[in-house]
């Protein structure tokens, strides 16, 4: 494999039309160059370089301004915002306290909008992905709600509250 790499190294670096060059050394190891050091070289037969062709991109939209994309109405509403992970009521058995959140979103996320998770009341911070790892969480009850907020800091969509259970391994005995 590393052979047919170097191969095509080669074809790459040199010119279309150079030749490449193959012997073999007294020990029986094969040698590949663009220069022949020895008479007993002879051109190798390589397959051709693949060439793939990449399509132009689209001709992009003209660029609006600040004050136009602010007036523009939005065209697409949140239709779901759901936990589903961890699921209503479940218990968690984590020492380290960490507890995995994944959201359903439809339709995804919309430029300059951005995800907030809600833990008993408070707000850990904002982010774009619908997976979200909390850590050090404290062992107990939960409760748990994600919010979709636009860039103006407006709630878009709210999912519905869960609640959860968190089991840590207790220091006391």
């Amino acid at each position: 494999m590393r052979l047919i790499a170097t191969l095509l190294l080669l074809s790459i670096t040199t010119g279309a039309t150079a030749a490449v060059y193959k012997w073999v050394q007294p020990d029986g190891s094969i040698i590949y160059s663009d220069h022949p050091p020895q008479d007993n070289a002879s051109p190798a037969n390589l397959p051709p370089v693949q060439e793939i062709k990449i399509a132009p991109p689209p001709p992009s939209s003209p660029e609006t301004t600040p004050d136009e994309r602010a007036e523009k109405p939005r065209t697409t509403t949140y239709t779901n915002l759901a936990i589903t992970e961890p699921t209503a009521n479940s218990t968690i058995r984590s020492n380290g306290g960490q507890v995995s959140v994944k959201l359903d979103l439809e339709p995804p996320l919309q430029k300059g909008d951005s995800i907030a998770v809600v833990l008993d009341g408070k707000e850990l911070g904002t982010g774009k992905g619908t997976t979200i790892n909390l850590s050090n969480v404290a062992r107990g009850d939960h409760s748990l709600r994600a919010v979709v907020r636009n860039a103006q800091g407006d709630t878009v969509i709210r999912s519905s509250t869960i609640t959860f259970h968190l089991l840590r391994a207790s220091a006391r005995r």
